[in-house]
């Protein structure tokens, strides 16, 4: 029994002191760590707030709205003969620009070269013929007309004597009235064919003149030129095939816009006629001027967000210019000039904070247009005045 007595003394006298020491080991700790945190929350120290300032400037506010599109053509012509014809020279290719009235292509002439000759002879074989009709008609209007004097009548009647004599006479004298007018109806009908002649050899030279001015145009289109500078689309056809009034597309400088899509509330601040930058991605530090010339009056939906087209028109395209590359526009939508402005980010509720000799106040400004980067202050503030942008 004692031993075994012993034995629970010695076993409660070995776990006291293992249970202090674990006890006074998590003490330990958590001092530890209570001293770390001490330690660490006296270090972490507030970052200071970085303030900047601008002055307030003198000059444009505006506002704008982006979008995307692709440049392409708005309206291309296509360019072709006048007749068919054998391809014989070909002197573009897709993608070439090309100056106002330059040759593009040809074919063979000689066709409408041998109706050129054939209708200019039969002009000159008019010409002569209205030439021979024209001298008839002088003519015949130039033929006098018979008409015995009554005094030669008189004196033949007067020389047989008696009143039969003079009867005969008198008949004599009405003969020679019906041979006058006889005379004078075949001078008025040989007049009237002269006439009639006349006017069909003019009427026959018109014709001919008429081909003839047919046949020039026929052969003037054998050659195609550019109506306007422009670029060259597409080309259709090779040298030695027969080619026809459908040959080469060309769209004209003037003709390149951007076709970009705005939203439902951009569309809104859009007009014809705003002034606009476009960015094309091979230069985007270039940007090139343009104008809003059409907006579709009715959007399209994608994914629920009603989109509207606008075509956006370079005042001057650039030569190096690709149809269906993509480009970035900013339409200006309003702007002031000459105006006080400060950064927007330095409005707040109408009030702004100014740095008079290393203090700062706040003050009441009266705002106009708010830009895109700048706020026009309309009054409460100078040209020159620090204000803050930031750290407030």
């Amino acid at each position: 029994m004692r031993s075994g007595l012993g034995s629970r003394e010695e076993s409660g006298l070995n776990y006291l002191p293992m249970k202090v020491w674990w006890l006074a080991g998590g003490a330990a700790v958590l001092a530890a760590a209570a001293v770390t945190t001490v330690v660490l929350t006296g270090d972490d120290k507030p970052a200071p707030v970085k303030v900047s300032t601008a002055k307030v400037v003198r000059g444009p506010v505006s506002t704008t709205v982006s979008a995307s599109g692709a440049v392409q053509a708005q309206a291309s012509r296509s360019l072709g003969f006048t007749t068919s014809g054998t391809l014989i020279e070909l002197d573009v290719k897709a993608g070439d620009v090309v100056a106002p009235g330059a040759v593009l292509a040809k074919i063979d002439p000689a066709s409408a070269q041998d109706s050129v000759d054939q209708a200019s002879q039969n002009v000159d074989s008019a010409q002569d013929a209205l030439t021979r009709a024209e001298d008839a008609h002088d003519a015949a209007l130039a033929t006098p007309t018979a008409n015995p004097t009554p005094s030669a009548s008189s004196s033949r009647g007067a020389t047989t004597g008696g009143g039969q004599n003079t009867g005969g006479g008198g008949q004599t004298t009405g003969g020679g009235q019906n041979t006058n007018a006889n005379t004078a109806q075949n001078r008025a009908n040989q007049v009237q064919q002269t006439s009639d002649n006349l006017m069909s050899a003019q009427q026959r030279l018109n014709n001919a003149k008429l081909s003839l001015t047919q046949a020039n145009a026929k052969l003037a289109g054998t050659v195609i030129t550019a109506p306007v500078g422009g670029k060259i689309l597409a080309v259709n056809g090779t040298v030695g095939s027969q080619a026809g009034s459908n040959v080469i597309t060309l769209a004209g400088t003037g003709d390149v816009v951007v076709k970009a899509q705005f939203t439902e509330a951009e569309v809104a601040h859009l007009q014809v006629g705003q002034a606009s930058k476009i960015t094309l991605p091979d230069n985007v530090s270039a940007k090139y001027d343009g104008k809003v010339m059409q907006i579709d009056p009715a959007g399209t939906v994608s994914n629920r967000l009603v989109r509207y087209a606008a075509l956006i028109s370079f005042d001057k395209v650039p030569d190096t210019l690709l149809y269906g590359q993509s480009a970035t526009v900013a339409v200006v939508t309003a702007s002031v000039d000459n105006v006080l402005s400060v950064p927007s980010t330095a409005v707040h509720d109408g009030v702004v904070t100014v740095r008079v000799n290393g203090k700062d106040e706040q003050r009441t400004v009266e705002v106009g247009l708010r830009g895109d980067v700048n706020t026009e202050i309309k009054s409460g503030l100078a040209e020159g005045d620090e204000i803050l942008t930031a750290g407030q």
